[in-house]
């Protein structure tokens, strides 16, 4: 598996994609190749077409609605790192006037470890700030003056991900080509494809592979779906909170709608959550007297996580998904053996996993149902 994903899996991931778009499409094209007088070939082309269509249709439309509200955000940031330098000045009096209260020898020293360290962090600031003021003019990205301050090489290998994905467009197009045209011949010949594969396989592995493609499409898919439509909850979420903050003169920003993509899609990984986002901000806004703006997103934490706690448990089963940190994990893991696809791809794997040796198709560490008979066998050989 692990050679298959490093060296075999890009290569082939056109195909893999036909595939599953052929295995997707064989309920309709069956049904209407036998009410309708049309072949099962010319479906299969007409169904695939259509989906490629629209699938472009849309990418196209929010692709350029994202790259354009994305391009204003980082304009943004860019241009709010130039107050940093006052903000930190307001967390320092701050600070300072908390500690003031404490005992003459604590106070002193506390006094000193706040002044050394907004010395140093002051510094970097106004860097920052500098460097962001000169980018202003030129349009680009404005992040660099505070990020250059800091080590963020463990982001170095999904950032080198997503260069190297940006260098092979064209690579990219053409392997989509090639995915469509696969996808019509798999579509078709589906029943044969999967016939030559089972001939291949002794009775033990065809039924490892039925239970396989069982659990990935009943179970995994179904988990997929039910994630993205928390995606989307959370998506709507933001957008209708933001308006609302917008409208009442609390939030003087802009690319509301680029902001509530990233924070929906944080949002999906464990441990993160839109806590990440939104108390950052919310405390920033607290400390430079943006009172409202600050109470507004603590409210909208508050709703975005109970409605979200109220969700997930009604659309995700308890027994399909892995544990929080099992999950973490697989992140990690992919992360470092196979790069950014490594992320959704582990995850995925392991659930596939973990649900074959539920249902005793693989064995590989003993279920709880089995440890239980297990200790109830054993228990009246001790009582013996």
């Amino acid at each position: 598996m692990y050679l298959f994903l490093k060296y075999a899996f890009w290569l082939l991931l056109p195909f893999l994609a036909a595939f599953l778009i052929a295995a997707i499409l064989q309920r309709p094209v069956n049904y209407l190749a036998k009410k309708t007088p049309l072949k099962k070939g010319i479906l299969s082309a007409i169904f695939v077409l259509l989906i490629a269509a629209v699938l472009v249709t849309i990418l196209i439309f929010t692709g350029a609605r994202i790259a354009s509200e994305a391009q204003g955000l980082v304009r943004w940031i860019g241009e709010r790192f130039q107050s940093l330098p006052q903000i930190l000045e307001t967390l320092h009096e701050k600070l300072l006037s908390l500690v003031s209260r404490l005992p003459e020898g604590m106070r002193i020293t506390a006094q000193e470890g706040i002044n050394n360290l907004f010395r140093s962090a002051n510094g970097t600031a106004e860097a920052a700030a500098a460097e962001a003021a000169q980018e202003t003019t030129k349009g680009t990205a404005l992040l660099g003056g505070l990020f250059s301050k800091f080590d963020f090489s463990m982001l170095s290998k999904p950032m080198t991900g997503i260069w190297n994905t940006a260098k092979q467009i064209p690579s990219i197009l053409v392997g989509v080509l090639i995915s469509i045209i696969a996808a019509c011949f798999m579509t078709s010949g589906y029943d044969e494809i999967v016939n030559f594969i089972k001939r291949q396989l002794s009775p033990e592995k065809r039924q490892l592979l039925s239970a396989t493609k069982e659990i990935f499409f009943s179970s995994v898919l179904k988990l997929i779906k039910s994630y993205a439509l928390i995606i989307c909850i959370t998506f709507v979420e933001m957008f209708l909170g933001l308006t609302v903050l917008k409208l009442i003169g609390a939030y003087n920003g802009g690319y509301v709608a680029i902001v509530a993509i990233i924070v929906a899609l944080i949002d999906i990984f464990p441990v993160l959550g839109t806590g990440t986002v939104l108390i950052p901000w919310a405390i920033i806004s607290l400390i430079t007297g943006n009172i409202g703006m600050g109470i507004g997103l603590i409210v909208l934490y508050a709703v975005i996580t109970v409605i979200r706690q109220i969700v997930e448990p009604k659309l995700v089963a308890a027994n399909l998904g892995l544990a929080p940190v099992v999950t973490i994990m697989c992140m990690y893991i992919g992360l470092q053996l196979f790069g950014v696809a490594g992320i959704f791809i582990m995850p995925i794997l392991v659930t596939i996993v973990k649900l074959l040796n539920d249902r005793g198709i693989i064995h590989i560490w003993n279920r709880e149902e089995k440890a239980a008979q297990e200790e109830e066998q054993a228990q009246p050989q001790t009582e013996q």
